[in-house]
């Protein structure tokens, strides 16, 4: 076993087994109310990270969970779409893309003016908003020439909300009138990182999160105009085209792998196990995702910038809610 693994084992190990822990905690309480794993897992996450605290140990293999495992997780779920059922959403849903991911960038700024909090932070705030959460923000700071304080504050306020958001989602997935493609549109457009969109939009089945999982793609393919659009806005033309250029590669081996779904060249006998490891893969990145989660951080470093990233969050959500009732 090498020094990386042995690093990184005893934290996805522990991931694994409250993943496992989740599953149980579902079944067990799916005749009283159907939260789903994913759900539990992130409150377990959240409770754990916060009132128990992870110990420094684990600390790479959460990280690891979050980061890499969730790609690979992703890209596995690729073999679960199949294009031509999609297809039927059309140009609406990629022009309310297209459309969306500016207004929330340009929407942060102009909050950030009246409420006097830092250009850069709440540029980090719209991008993480709009884009895919604390991953853009990572992406686009050095583009702008942020400080490292501004990407902390986005990042925690990102991270928190969207958290949040996917237990809010989570009771509109099982008490609202959306239909499936309106959840999961809803979903994939709004929530910040890529981690809170699945979760929220396969609480609701597996087309809302199909859908979801597109839309969302859709926006995180944005990363690479915006980032390079910034750079040049704040001064900063080289940085920019270096960060465009670490664009997610896991978001083409996604299409890819929807691709030769939806074109039959995977065998049946492949999709099955693909489906279930996807499926536990993401749910250890949302278990990861709900440890990473510091209350305490968000309180002591970000009050304005939290408040932006509500009012923000708040106007986007509602904003698409309307308009995917009347669009889908």
């Amino acid at each position: 076993m090498t020094d990386r693994v042995k690093q990184l084992f005893p934290g996805v190990m522990g991931v694994y087994l409250l993943a496992v822990l989740s599953g149980w905690l579902n079944s067990l309480l799916t005749s009283l109310v159907n939260l789903e794993a994913l759900t539990i897992g992130i409150i377990l996450g959240m409770l754990i990270g916060n009132l128990v605290r992870v110990p420094g140990a684990l600390k790479p293999g959460v990280t690891f969970s979050l980061e890499t495992i969730l790609k690979a997780g992703v890209i596995l779920l690729g073999l679960k779409l199949d294009f031509h059922s999609l297809i039927g959403l059309g140009w609406r849903a990629l022009l309310l893309v297209l459309i969306l991911v500016p207004s929330v960038l340009i929407l942060a700024c102009l909050l950030g003016r009246l409420l006097r909090a830092d250009a850069r932070l709440s540029t980090l705030i719209g991008v993480g908003s709009c884009i895919c959460g604390a991953s853009a923000v990572v992406a686009v700071a050095p583009s702008i020439g942020a400080r490292k304080e501004d990407s902390v504050v986005a990042v925690s306020v990102v991270s928190f909300l969207g958290a949040i958001g996917v237990l809010v989602y989570t009771v509109v997935a099982m008490t609202g009138s959306l239909t499936d493609v309106q959840y999961g549109i809803w979903s994939g457009t709004t929530l910040q990182a890529v981690a809170h969109a699945l979760a929220a939009a396969f609480a609701r089945g597996p087309q809302a999160g199909e859908i979801g999982t597109l839309t969302k793609m859709a926006r995180v393919v944005m990363l690479v105009p915006v980032a390079l659009v910034l750079g040049l806005l704040f001064g900063r033309g080289d940085s920019s085209v270096k960060n465009a250029l670490k664009f997610p590669s896991y978001v083409l081996w996604f299409i890819i792998a929807g691709a030769l779904r939806s074109a039959n060249l995977i065998p049946s006998s492949i999709l099955g196990p693909a489906a279930r490891l996807s499926s536990t893969l993401i749910l250890m990145a949302m278990i990861a995702m709900g440890l990473s989660v510091d209350f305490q951080s968000i309180r002591d470093k970000g009050f304005k910038g939290l408040t932006l990233g509500a009012l923000v969050f708040l106007g986007t959500s509602m904003g698409v809610y309307a308009l995917v009732t009347r669009l889908f």
